[in-house]
């Protein structure tokens, strides 16, 4: 397909078509020079340099000049045709970049050094062909790419988008770039999309930033404005790909399909997450993290508010670190429709449904969990039964306010350690099975919304609180501190006993 858009494209300079973004034309250009024999090492925050230097472009409004080799220029499309490394400057009114090694699948490097081009119809930058594909923020730089414009949004998703890579695409450096994409996305690269380092804002009518093979976000400041999906990757024809993994960076997210998403699996190790998604559940998935597979968070600090479900995947995740806070406004908190597994993160969940749910197993190891739920806390169980749907805590602080069960299990909840502190208005009360290592005790109890309620024992010491957030008739706790006897629970004047089971 790439070999035949190129013949399309010079047969087009040939019949004399207009020059234009909208028209890119690929102009006499100096012979590419061979690829480099070694390539250096792809390490986080370098730049490739896989040929010559290249020229200095200097955009002029209508068109450009050029000090150097490997570039070409017609009307106001500019080509760069050559690996190496080049610069770009200046204000292109209506044209783009393009780049197009030919055969020569060499590395080229492409650095902003105060550039501003709009394309009308197009993409500002396209990259047909290039075996990596390197933009560079240039320090101390405020640049800025624009597709379409505010009078074209009607006219949406339309093909392309502001920079539109058919190959591997790097962003790095300290410099700026506003990304603004009226026609269609902020970045699409269908293949592998890494992003480095720099400050950028990327406003979009459909998506913010597409990766097809993967997104990798190492560092940076990044902002999306979305009228779809906000970070994405969409394909898993290829093994191994289709995977999204953060491991640094500030991210701001605000969108009305999902916020981060994986077609496989997805992997949060540290940053900064702000997702806020909205829109139509019924019509559009708007989930705030979701992967297809497995999602793991084992670091960062994630702030979701989410329309629909916030943490979702497909099959098992495991929480085994960082700082989670979030919000469903029309779903449940987190759900895995495989097994999930929660190991020493800080999870602080509201729900509008369920707060913590897996079709598989649900254990709770560490970390500390803080529920508030208008369904049900935590629940373990497909509705069609074919899940394990059991629910094991063995370490950790849960603390579970639910409109619904404090849990709701389809094959029986075990603690043997760790504390669990829940209250819910079930129809049938569920306590810990028989089957746990460590006394727990069910009350049946009214209390109100935003108490403290004490637990004695029978030796009148306090070994307990019951805090809620919702109202209740039934409140479950148990702690190392229980040992087997009868307790009570008491708010006021109000008082409830149970044994340990």
């Amino acid at each position: 397909m790439k070999k035949l858009s190129v013949i399309l494209l010079i047969l087009s300079l040939c019949l004399g078509a207009l020059t234009g973004c909208g028209d890119v034309v690929i102009g006499p250009a100096p012979t590419a020079a061979p690829a480099s024999e070694t390539q250096p090492a792809d390490v986080i925050g370098s730049v490739r340099d896989d040929g010559p230097k290249g020229a200095a472009i200097t955009l002029t409004g209508g068109g450009a000049t050029i000090d150097g080799g490997g570039v070409s220029v017609s009307g106001s499309t500019v080509t760069i045709a050559s690996p190496g490394s080049y610069s770009v400057s200046g204000k292109l009114d209506d044209g783009c970049i393009v780049v197009n090694t030919g055969e020569v699948k060499g590395d080229v490097t492409l650095t902003l050094a105060g550039a501003d081009v709009t394309c009308l119809s197009g993409p500002a930058i396209h990259v047909i062909q290039a075996k990596n594909f390197d933009l560079v923020l240039g320090e101390g730089t405020e640049n800025r790419l624009v597709s379409g414009s505010k009078e074209t949004i009607s006219e949406l998703k339309q093909d392309g988008a502001v920079i539109f890579c058919e190959d591997d695409l790097d962003i790095l450096g300290s410099g700026s770039l506003e990304i603004l994409g009226y026609l269609n996305n902020g970045i699409t690269c269908k293949d592998d999309l890494d992003i480095k380092d720099g400050t950028i804002s990327v406003t979009a009518v459909n998506n913010g930033i597409k990766g097809s093979e993967s997104v990798e976000i190492y560092g940076g400041a990044i902002s999306v404005r979305a009228g779809n999906d906000g970070i994405k990757s969409s394909s898993a024809k290829k093994e191994g790909k289709g995977f999204v993994t953060i491991e640094g960076g500030e991210l701001d997210v605000v969108c009305d399909g999902d916020g981060i998403a994986a077609e496989t699996a997805l992997t949060i190790s540290g940053g900064k997450l702000r997702v806020k998604t909205s829109g139509d559940v019924v019509g559009v998935s708007c989930k705030a993290v979701k992967a297809e597979t497995t999602l793991t968070v084992s670091g960062g600090t994630l702030e979701l508010d989410s329309e629909d479900h916030a943490l979702r995947s497909g099959g098992d995740m495991f929480l085994s670190g960082g700082t989670l806070t979030i919000s469903s406004r029309g779903g449940k908190g987190v759900i895995s429709h495989g097994s999930l597994e929660i190991s020493g993160c800080d999870l602080d969940v509201n729900a509008a449904d369920d707060g913590v749910c897996a079709e598989e197993a649900l254990t709770v190891s560490g970390g500390t969990v803080r529920l508030y739920a208008g369904s049900d806390g935590l629940k373990a169980g497909s509705r069609n039964g074919t899940g394990s749907g059991t629910l094991l805590i063995s370490g950790g602080s849960v603390n579970v306010s639910a409109y619904g069960d404090p849990f709701d299990t389809k094959g029986g909840a075990v603690i043997t350690g760790g504390s669990f502190s829940g209250v819910g208005s079930p129809k049938t009360p569920e306590g810990f099975s028989s089957g746990s290592s460590q006394p727990s005790l069910l009350f049946r109890f009214n209390g109100a919304a935003d108490t403290a309620a004490e637990i004695w024992s029978s030796s009148n010491e306090l070994v307990g609180m019951i805090e809620a957030r919702c109202g209740y008739t039934t409140a479950v706790f148990s702690s190392s501190d229980l040992e087997a006897g009868t307790y009570t629970l008491e708010l006021g004047t109000l008082i409830a006993s149970a044994s340990t089971n």
